[in-house]
């Protein structure tokens, strides 16, 4: 009978370890194709609302209190604060990692040399503001390649991605 229940309990014990490793595995709280669309289809809808969509932690918390506070649009598709925040950001690390190097150093070279030709800065304003631009690719560059995982999950939807982020102005 006690050789019954360890082997029981052995079994058990063995289940709920593999449970632990399938749910704490990445693959468990990976990307999906609908939570990356629903992200896109609510970043679409709530930017008329909100502004321009910048991914930054700040703005994903901001976005989902405010659209808490009006429509419940984020609720209603079935994400919480935090998992709003996760699938926002792994479809946006997604997103850049589709992005080819080339393409986002020549945008990055663009808004550099915008600043380096205004006129109503100083050069050390200048280059302090190239300098925090140069910071903010190294942070996208990290994002880029953390996007890995996602991209193939991502990668139907980069135009949608592209004109809303980027604007009509960069879109292709």
């Amino acid at each position: 009978m006690a050789e019954r229940r360890f082997a029981a309990m052995r079994r058990l014990a063995g289940a709920l370890a593999l449970a632990g490793m399938i749910f704490d595995s990445p693959q468990a709280l990976a990307l999906t194709a609908r939570d990356a669309s629903a992200v896109v289809g609510l970043i679409e809808a709530l930017q008329p609302e909100f502004g321009q969509f910048a991914y930054d932690e700040e703005i994903v918390a901001d976005w989902y209190e405010r659209d808490a506070a009006d429509k419940g649009l984020i609720d209603t598709a079935g994400f919480t604060a935090d998992s709003w925040k996760i699938a926002l950001g792994e479809t946006m690390r997604g997103f850049l990692a589709t992005m080819p190097v080339a393409e986002l150093d020549a945008i990055f070279a663009k808004l550099r040399n915008a600043i380096s030709g205004m006129k109503e800065l100083t050069d050390a304003q200048k280059t302090e503001t190239i300098a925090a631009i140069d910071e903010e690719v190294e942070g996208l560059m990290a994002l880029r390649a953390e996007g890995d995982p996602f991209a193939d999950v991502v990668r139907p939807l980069t135009p949608k991605i592209r004109s809303l982020i980027l604007g009509p102005a960069m879109g292709r």
